[in-house]
């Protein structure tokens, strides 16, 4: 997806209406960014999971993951059980891609992954401070 069209489709979830609606309906634009949303909202939770001993995630992945779980929230209409299937669904992804840790796929899957939610967030990020999100 070009940067514009991702752009554009974040401002168009930014002025959706919140009401609850019976199914989601979103068009092939709100799609991709509903997916990528899920996808890291995953990646964080994923990452904010590691490493952590009881509550003591680090704060600022907790906050990356709400990000996206609104955004995907708005996309989807309120439809929460759509997200908690979709969000389960991008779990069970992890676990598969990450079942072999030294495969150099997985490993470079993963970087992808990363790669991508850090952008997205940064684009989310600047959105919201220029008041356009």
């Amino acid at each position: 997806m070009k940067y514009p069209i991702l752009a554009a489709a974040l401002l168009l979830a930014a002025a959706a209406p919140t009401t609850t609606a019976t199914a989601m309906t979103i068009d092939a634009d709100e799609r991709e960014l509903y997916d990528n949303s899920i996808q890291c909202m995953a990646f964080f939770g994923i990452m904010a999971g590691l490493g952590t001993k009881g509550d003591d995630a680090d704060p600022k992945i907790v906050a990356s993951g709400t990000k996206f779980l609104a955004i995907a929230t708005v996309l989807a209409d309120d439809d929460e059980a759509q997200i908690k299937t979709d969000f389960d669904a991008q779990i069970d992804k992890f676990a598969r891609i990450t079942k072999n840790p030294e495969d150099p796929d997985m490993i470079k899957q993963v970087q992808d992954i990363s790669e991508s939610c850090t952008f997205l967030e940064t684009l989310v990020d600047a959105m919201i401070e220029s008041g356009t999100l």
